[in-house]
């Protein structure tokens, strides 16, 4: 079992943790925000996405102190490596749980539209908030336990690929409907979807790199 008992250390995985839970509260409040949308309640949604954006604001600024700490100290370039793209890679996420709620609220998409996906949203963000929370797991967990952060990342990343099955269905009814509704409605639900897709697959990739940092320090 690998631990980490350095201070300097210890505040890179705090500060880390502390992106991971804002991740998770992000997507929480993404999905009510979907929820309004599918309905009809449109009276709070310019609120909610700004929420959703400090949240965003306070995680670049987290993100930019690991930076400055891990430039600014000695660690192992190993070290130094695996906890940037970990950091990137949630930083990723959390711009694409913006982006989500931005093009959902943007515009009114078509109503049929969205009641023919609507089930399909929701069982995308309950996916996406189970990642989510196994995410915030899998962050604690790295500083007194690579191991098991590394199990609860498998676990990321087996519900990455049940997203993409769910994904690949809403892109099929989004087609489907192409022919009976607008352009713009087809397009912003669209990226409502990508926007969604990228949230799980820069999740996996943190869980990714805390694979790389436990093989780096075994090494």
């Amino acid at each position: 079992m690998l631990k980490f008992s350095i201070n300097k250390e210890e505040v890179i995985f705090s500060k880390t943790f502390e992106i991971a839970k804002s991740i998770d509260e992000s997507i929480l409040k993404l999905q009510d925000l979907v929820k309004k949308v599918l309905e009809g309640d449109r009276g709070s949604l310019s609120a909610d996405l700004v929420k959703i954006k400090a949240i965003y604001e306070r995680v670049a600024m987290t993100r930019e102190e690991v930076v400055s700490l891990l430039y600014g100290e000695a660690f192992l370039p190993d070290f130094k490596e695996s906890m940037m793209m970990l950091n990137q890679a949630l930083y990723n996420a959390i711009k694409a749980v913006k982006d989500s709620a931005r093009a959902i609220s943007s515009r009114r998409p078509d109503g049929e539209l969205l009641k023919a996906l609507g089930e399909g949203l929701q069982t995308y963000l309950s996916t996406i908030l189970e990642a989510g929370e196994k995410l915030v797991t899998m962050v604690s967990l790295m500083k007194s336990d690579m191991r098991e952060a590394i199990r609860v990342g498998k676990e990321i990343q087996l519900l990455e690929r049940n997203g993409d099955d769910i994904k690949d269905v809403l892109i099929e009814k989004l087609y489907e409907a192409e022919k009976s509704t607008d352009i713009i409605s087809l397009l912003q639900l669209k990226d409502v979807v990508i926007f969604m897709d990228d949230i799980l697959d820069y999740m996996e990739e943190a869980s990714l790199s805390i694979e790389t940092l436990y093989a780096t320090l075994k090494a």
